[in-house]
This record gives structure tokens, C-alpha cells and sequence, in this order.
């Protein structure tokens, strides 16, 4: 839930998915509960599951974090034989110190250990990592849609053992890459005149220069609706070859 990551819960429920996440620091999930990017906090990994795959198949739109380690879950999955439709990892695995938290501990213990012993701590972080990554590979094998982030995590598994840790792509490799190959990418603005009044003048403006564009539509009435402002105000949307230039103008 901190970083980058913290925006999945509410872009799976803006998808009209349902989340399921893993958080071993209270205080992260406490904030995206704040926000509003997060619905629900469950302690127990049983539950946490159990709540998840109900509320699939009832077809709600909701994010639950489990309070916990990923790996755990990943291998409680696993264990229980319920398989997400989508799995994918945003943690900072790039940095096995600082940047992700073994299992087989508390969050505090891990902490205490980071301190006290960043030599263990770095060994039991990329221990964890393997365990992480043949989870994320043995969901692939049972249907799931497996990706990262380009977290590195795949490299720090193979130096854990796991020989196919690059059996699964990245994020870019496998969906951002094709859409720059078409011309499609990001399109920012921001109000300098720090009134968020200006950004829904601009949002209908887009909507009105594309107005066959159904899924541009959604992501803007959803963005004003959702979507904290921070700082100036400014919004982001994907637009085709040709149509930055429009939009632009």
C-alpha cells in the first residue's frame, strides 16, 4: 500500500474488479483507507481470502488488504487451490533492504533485524522473494494472468535459485509497450490556477473534442469523482496517435 502500489486497490475497483492485497506495515493501510483508495482491512489470511473470492462471485467492486506478507498469501492461495484471475507484484524488491520485508517475522521483528543485522535481513529478504516468485509462477501454470512491475524481482529470486523466474513478463513489456508502438500514451495537464474548478472545464473539454471515446469518458467522470487532488490540481488520461496533438491545441 505505500508507494506506487497503494493506487491498485481503487484502479481494480474503478475496473469494475475486485482486489486483494498484501500489506505488512498498519500504518499504509490505515492512510489508503483514509484516502479512499482502499475499502477494507482484514487480519486473519483465511478470511481475508474467503471475503475476497465472495465478493468475486457476487460480482462487487471492492479492495480488501490482507494485513500481512505477500508471499503468505500467495502461498496460502495456492495451498487452498483459489487462484486469482490476475496476480502481480508492486513491491520495491530492487532494494531487499530498505525496500521489501521477509516473512517468517513480524513487521517489527523484521525492522529490529534490519537494524541489527542488514547482512541476515538481505538473505531472508531474497529467500522470501523465491517463495514469492514460485507462487506468482505456479498461479501462471494454473491459469492466472501473472505480471510485475519491473520491480526487479525477478532477478532477485534467481539469485534466490529459481531458475524460471523470468517465465512471466513485466507490466511495460507485456501491455505499455504496445500501446507506444501505436502511438497511445499518456496525456497530463495541470491547472496553474491551483482552482480544481479548471480541471472539470477541462475534463469536459476532452470529453467534447472525443466523444466517441466511451472509455475516455468513464475514466474522466471517475477521476473527478474518485480521485484526490494533491497539490495543483492536474489529471492524466491515455490518448492515441494524433490526439495529443488535438488535445494539445
Amino acid at each position: 500500500m505505500g508507494g506506487m502500489s497503494g493506487a491498485q486497490p481503487l484502479a481494480a475497483t474503478m475496473a469494475g474488479a475486485t482486489y486483494l492485497g498484501a500489506e505488512v506495515d498498519a500504518s499504509r493501510i490505515t492512510k489508503r483507507i483514509k484516502q479512499g483508495f482502499l475499502d477494507e482491512v482484514v487480519e486473519d489470511i483465511d478470511e481475508a481470502i474467503d471475503k475476497a473470492f465472495k465478493y468475486r462471485d457476487e460480482k462487487k467492486s471492492l479492495s480488501l488488504c490482507y494485513h500481512g506478507n505477500a508471499a503468505d498469501l500467495y502461498r496460502r492461495l495456492l495451498e487452498r487451490n483459489m487462484i486469482p484471475n490476475i496476480v502481480t507484484d508492486q513491491t520495491s524488491a530492487h532494494d531487499e533492504l530498505n525496500g521489501y520485508v521477509p516473512n517468517q517475522m513480524t513487521f517489527e521483528k523484521a525492522l529490529k533485524l534490519r537494524e541489527r543485522d542488514p547482512k541476515r535481513y538481505r538473505k531472508e529478504a531474497i529467500r522470501t522473494m523465491g517463495e514469492h516468485v514460485s507462487s506468482m509462477l505456479e498461479m501462471q501454470k494454473n491459469g492466472a494472468e501473472v505480471f510485475d512491475y519491473g520491480n526487479n524481482i525477478r532477478a532477485q529470486a534467481l539469485r534466490a535459485g529459481v531458475k524460471n523466474a523470468f517465465d512471466f513478463e513485466g507490466f511495460v513489456t507485456r501491455y505499455i509497450r504496445p500501446l507506444f508502438c501505436e502511438g497511445r500514451g499518456p496525456f497530463r495537464w495541470v491547472a496553474l490556477s491551483g482552482d480544481p474548478e479548471d480541471i472539470k472545464v477541462t475534463d469536459e473539454a476532452i470529453k467534447e473534442l472525443f466523444p466517441e471515446n466511451t472509455k475516455l469518458h468513464r475514466w474522466l467522470d471517475m477521476a473527478e469523482k474518485r480521485i484526490p487532488l494533491q497539490g495543483l490540481p492536474s489529471r492524466i488520461c491515455w490518448l492515441g496517435y494524433g490526439e495529443r496533438e488535438r488535445a494539445g491545441v
